[in-house]
């Protein structure tokens, strides 16, 4: 039997396709195979079926398990060639023998070649579990067909990629793809080497071959979804993403990702709706906890957005990017003690460059005397500088917190790199716009503070 899908396994139509091809063999090749044959032949048959059911579903130990059985049931009646007759036989009996000893040698063909792909199956089963020389083990006795068989290269090009190497496992996926163009393993290993690699837009090539292969396969179209996202592409990213909640309703994560692309396109309210949506299907859901909290303080709806963080924080209590957006929205209602709490939480949980650099702002910019602190402010970003490879954003901040500590001439110089980088990152003109005033702020020796924003 072909194996024409990529880890999922044949199609039902191919496998019902093929099944009532192995019966109707059986009826053909009586004069060649014998009854006791014929039975057993009927059990490697089942296994085989019962074994590309449990890849497509990747149930990987009952692989392994089918597999051996498979094996140890296995039978290769041998082709025959036509045997000498008689000049006096009737030649339309000699051209009935021929059809005959033909299809007999297309099922001993069609045999081997599911002896094979089981062998190929069974490596990646092995692979996805990590026994990596079990895998090699399982290839060895079809090693010499991987000039004939896809799967052969196939199995090797996953092996190398779950290893780690893709130097290697990219000849091999392009190999096996250029020998049966129909399976989807190969190139959705190559989408996969691709992102590894930093090429996205090779990434998106394999990709959107993967998908014609299987369309309405839902992890090929939430991967094609996330990419568009990633490269910038909103509008794409959410008709993807709507095509899988109608494939999917109850995907959270696509109305959440959805959600995500429509504030890129400004559509705030479809977006609120969307995260709301995904709440409904998982109600502790952080990541669209943490984005309807976002909307909510943009209309000044503090208790909401406090709720939905505090949640989050129930299922997720050091996630410092949910703590970073309780410290903004407690600061943003006056409660400074409060804010000033989850800062000190926010340093003990993380050192990336985006918490440190929020708890940063919020010392150089608090309105409250008793919180702000300028000079501390600074020493946590300076390190941060050098390490975000002097981002716009961290230069505002350390230039906000040298005028908070009184150092408008150190403040003044890094706010002018600040908007520089800033036209280098092509920020929004808003932001820049900020920027601006920030900067005749720090030429008149004064502070930046938040309830100035």
């Amino acid at each position: 039997m072909d194996f024409k899908k990529n880890r999922y396994g044949a199609g039902v139509l191919l496998l019902a396709v093929c099944f009532c091809l192995s019966c109707n063999l059986f009826v053909y090749a009586n004069e060649f195979v014998p009854e006791d044959m014929q039975e057993q032949l009927r059990k490697s048959d089942a296994l085989y079926l019962s074994l590309q059911d449990a890849y497509k579903h990747e149930k990987w130990s009952k692989v392994i398990k089918l597999f051996d059985e498979y094996t140890k049931s296995f039978v290769q009646p041998e082709q025959k060639n036509l045997s000498h007759t008689s000049f006096m036989v009737d030649k339309e009996e000699k051209r009935k023998k021929k059809r005959e000893l033909d299809r007999y040698n297309s099922f001993c063909m069609k045999l081997h070649k599911e002896y094979v792909t089981a062998h190929g199956l069974a490596a990646i089963a092995y692979v996805h579990g990590r026994k990596f020389v079990a895998a090699h083990d399982v290839l060895r006795p079809v090693q010499d067909y991987a000039d004939e068989y896809a799967i052969v290269p196939t199995a090797r090009g996953i092996i190398a990629y779950v290893m780690k190497d893709y130097n290697a496992a990219e000849p091999f996926l392009k190999t096996a793809h250029v020998l049966d163009s129909t399976l989807v393993d190969p190139v959705y290993y190559l989408y996969k080497i691709a992102l590894k690699k930093g090429e996205p837009g090779t990434a998106y090539f394999w990709l959107e071959k993967a998908a014609a292969l299987e369309p309405d396969r839902l992890d090929l179209i939430m991967a094609q979804a996330r990419l568009l996202q990633k490269l910038g592409q909103s509008s794409a990213a959410e008709i993807m993403y709507s095509r899988l909640i109608e494939l999917d309703s109850n995907n959270s994560v696509a109305y959440n990702n959805r959600g995500y692309c429509r504030i890129a396109l400004g559509k705030i309210d479809a977006a609120f709706n969307d995260f709301s949506s995904a709440l409904s299907i998982n109600g502790m859901y952080t990541e669209a906890l943490l984005n309807r909290a976002a909307l909510w303080r943009t209309t000044n709806n503090f208790l909401e957005a406090l709720k939905d963080l505090n949640t989050g924080l129930q299922v997720a209590p050091s996630d410092a990017r949910l703590l970073v957006s309780r410290m903004q929205t407690l600061c943003d209602m006056g409660n400074f003690a409060l804010a000033k709490a989850d800062m000190e939480q926010i340093l003990v949980f993380s050192d990336s460059i985006s918490a440190v650099n929020e708890v940063g702002w919020f010392l150089a910019t608090c309105p409250s005397d008793a919180v702000r602190d300028g000079k501390r402010a600074v020493k946590l970003l300076l390190p941060l500088v050098e390490k975000s490879k002097r981002h716009p954003r961290v230069l505002d901040s350390l230039a906000a917190a040298y005028a908070a500590s009184d150092q408008f001439d150190k403040a003044v110089v890094t706010q002018q790199e600040a908007l520089a980088r800033g036209i280098e990152y092509r920020l929004p003109n808003f932001q820049l716009t900020k920027y601006e005033k920030r900067l005749a702020l720090y030429n008149e020796n004064r502070p930046f503070k938040t309830s100035l924003d």
